[in-house]
């Protein structure tokens, strides 16, 4: 059961902030350089917004692992199909794409029950730790990261957030580099159009 409150919680991560937003950011930054090249190469965009999501999380989840894997502070669980993260044997994090209510968008497994389940214990970690989500979500058009959240659930409700929103005593700057646009072609001047990746994304 967690033991820890918001204030509790934001104190034990606000001395890694700054590498879990640059761990997002990298993440998102490669997904969207991966989607120029692309495009450069003429390859049509992805058809299921999942695609993205699913690239942007395994991306997340290699900088997130180079950047905590020699801090003694934090221990690295690795899992068939995700990454957990424990600071300082205070809260357990994993991260998640946020969806409308800010929930990260899980599919219902008994390991993922567990886990938004404030009432239940994660073995072979603290068992007073908290547990939450770092939450991140897209603009409207999937080119930048626009929010990203400390979330503490109760199953499908939020129980409280707040944004990890020092960027700039990380001292970068929280921007995401657009890709630049597809090289032009001599087709004809009227197409049909054809969804983008970010435009995909956006229909997560």
């Amino acid at each position: 059961m967690d033991q820890y409150s918001e204030s509790d919680v934001r104190e034990a991560l606000t001395p890694y902030h700054a590498r879990i937003r640059a761990a997002i950011e990298r993440g998102f930054a490669e997904w969207l350089s991966v989607s120029e090249c692309r495009a450069s190469k003429g390859f049509s965009p992805v058809l299921y917004p999942r695609t993205i999501s699913n690239y942007v999380f395994d991306a997340i989840a290699r900088y997130a692992r180079t950047e905590f894997a020699l801090d003694k502070s934090v221990r690295t669980l690795d899992e068939s199909q995700t990454v957990k993260f424990c600071f300082d044997g205070k809260v357990i994090a994993r991260f998640k794409k946020g969806d409308d209510d800010n929930l990260g968008q899980n599919i219902p497994t008994f390991a993922v029950l567990d886990f938004i389940d404030p009432q239940m214990n994660l073995p072979g970690f603290p068992p007073e730790a908290a547990k939450v989500e770092f939450v991140w979500s897209a603009n409207d058009i999937g080119t930048a990261v626009q929010s990203m959240l400390v979330v503490a659930r109760n199953n499908d409700r939020v129980l409280w957030s707040y944004e990890i929103d020092d960027a700039g005593e990380s001292g970068g700057s929280g921007v995401v580099i657009l890709p630049s646009s597809p090289p032009d072609d001599d087709g004809p001047l009227v197409t049909p159009k054809i969804k983008t990746d970010a435009e995909t994304a956006k229909g997560e």
